[in-house]
């Protein structure tokens, strides 16, 4: 039971690495105590079972790597059966899925949800505002997102290494949560269960179905850039110039290239790019800018922003989370496992390098037994 209303609070963070010490840094700085547990060392305890009185505690952190999240979820709900915990993304692997919901079925007084920072971003919510005024009479013909990086100097040192996921689990549920934000349920829904029409190994996803505009969802961990032309305008500096005009981000560069661009059929585009100030401001990674545009920078100067938008989104989401624990109802459990099951198709798809045809109406992933691969299900689905 919380000890404290939206006050102080007591919130423990399980696995003290570079993730969970940025959930630490978040917490702390909004004045809640913070514990942590870790079996590395380091940290206050080296298991979950040394927290003293755990049924004080207001909030678990689960930030361990993903393969060990549902033993730690498992442990947490042994000692506090109606804990609060914010799991930190993936949930679990694909394999694991129903042994979560299972405990989350065995534990219905617990509440439980996975880390989506996206969905709590102001820019992202203010992004979506504006798209849906802009296409009330004109209505969207594709959205394009990417979020590329050049992770290769992480890979080497250890960290954002996905053997299950692939390429999918680095940036993929933070692409989804954008997508989401922008169709209405049905049709994300519908996204979600439609085979797309073709899946590369970057990884490139796109999809041409009835009732869905075009989609393209574009990531690589390699630091290849696909669309430069649909937001490359918004950076300013050499240095970023140079390397959209390359389509590469460097190894070891900080440089991250994030955007959504919805395109409307008279041509306008709405477009959201993250931290466009690189290099020009010191506190570039928590600005970012929305742009209302003709999509032709070739003619003429870049666009100006339509509007900016400052603020650390993820310690915003952070704190907004953790006030949805806080008043969250007993047995509420927000983890998304369609999320969880179409990303690891992509990793299944592309890690097979299979590259798939244009699918039939009607055919959708095949879900069943938590299995990875693209099927066509037909009249089954």
């Amino acid at each position: 039971m919380l000890t404290t209303s939206l006050g102080e609070m007591t919130i423990v963070i399980v696995g003290f690495g570079k993730i969970g010490s940025q959930y630490a840094a978040a917490f702390g700085q909004a004045g809640h105590r913070i514990t942590t547990v870790d079996r590395r060392g380091g940290a206050d305890w080296d298991q979950v079972a040394r927290v003293p009185d755990p049924a004080r505690v207001d909030a678990w952190v689960v930030a361990t790597p993903t393969a060990t999240h549902l033993s730690v979820v498992d442990e947490i709900l042994r000692h506090q059966p109606d804990g609060r915990i914010l799991l930190e993304k993936p949930a679990c692997y694909p394999a694991e899925l129903t042994g979560l919901i299972r405990t989350i079925q065995r534990h219905p007084r617990a509440r439980i949800i996975v880390n989506d920072v996206y969905s709590h971003s102001d820019a992202v919510r203010r992004f979506a505002g504006t798209v849906r005024e802009h296409s009330k009479f004109d209505p969207i013909r594709k959205i394009t997102v990417e979020f590329t990086k050049n992770r290769q100097l992480d890979v080497a040192n250890g960290r954002f290494v996905d053997t299950q996921y692939g390429e999918a689990g680095y940036e993929g549920f933070h692409m989804l949560s954008i997508l989401r934000s922008i169709l209405p349920i049905g049709g994300y829904q519908r996204y979600l269960q439609t085979v797309p029409t073709s899946v590369t190994d970057e990884l490139r996803v796109r999809t041409v179905a009835a009732g869905l505009p075009e989609i393209e969802l574009y990531t690589s961990s390699a630091g290849v850039i696909a669309f430069a032309e649909l937001a490359g305008f918004a950076f300013s500096t050499d240095v970023v110039k140079d390397y959209i005009a390359s389509s590469t981000v460097p190894y070891g560069a900080d440089f991250r290239y994030r955007f959504a661009d919805v395109e409307l059929d008279s041509g306008k585009h709405v477009t959201l790019v993250f931290e466009p100030f690189f290099g020009s401001a010191d506190d570039y990674k928590n600005m970012h800018a929305v742009y209302v545009h003709g999509g032709d920078h070739a003619r003429g100067a870049a666009p100006t922003p339509h509007f900016t938008v400052c603020g650390n989104h993820f310690k915003e989401a952070l704190l907004k989370q953790l006030k949805l624990l806080h008043r969250a109802g007993e047995g509420m459990a927000v983890i998304r496992p369609s999320e969880h099951e179409f990303l690891a198709a992509l990793g299944s798809a592309t890690s097979a390098g299979t590259f798939l045809p244009q699918p039939e109406a009607g055919h959708h992933i095949d879900r069943r037994g938590n299995d990875k691969k693209l099927a066509k299900l037909g009249s089954e689905s």
